[in-house]
């Protein structure tokens, strides 16, 4: 029984796995280079059946303007994905200052 529980499970975590690539994927063909962090609840393990898909694109080919850059990020979004997005600069100056702490655990797609 547990180890039917444990299966189903792990069957879950690979799906939201394959959706969060899939994104990963669609921004990458459309931005060229990009690079894409899962966080939160699926990078930990910890997700439950309403979780979303974290996930932080980075890449210097995002629209400049914030209403655009989160138009075009949900644009790409079939399914559960919330995607934040960055420029590298902006990446850099949050790292520096502390401020992405909940990337801490993040897996690069």
């Amino acid at each position: 029984m547990a180890s039917e529980a444990l299966r189903l499970r792990m069957a879950a975590w690979e799906a939201l796995l394959e959706e969060a690539r899939a994104y990963a994927a669609r921004v990458r063909e459309t931005l060229g280079e990009a690079r894409v962090y899962l966080y939160g609840s699926v990078a930990r393990g910890s997700f439950n059946l309403e979780s979303d898909i974290d996930l932080l694109v980075v890449s210097p080919h995002l629209p400049k303007d914030p209403l655009e850059r989160f138009l075009f990020l949900q644009g790409l979004n079939p399914g559960r994905v919330e995607a934040k997005g960055l420029t590298p600069e902006e990446f850099a100056q949050a790292m520096a200052k502390g401020a992405l702490w909940w990337l801490e655990g993040a897996l690069e797609l």
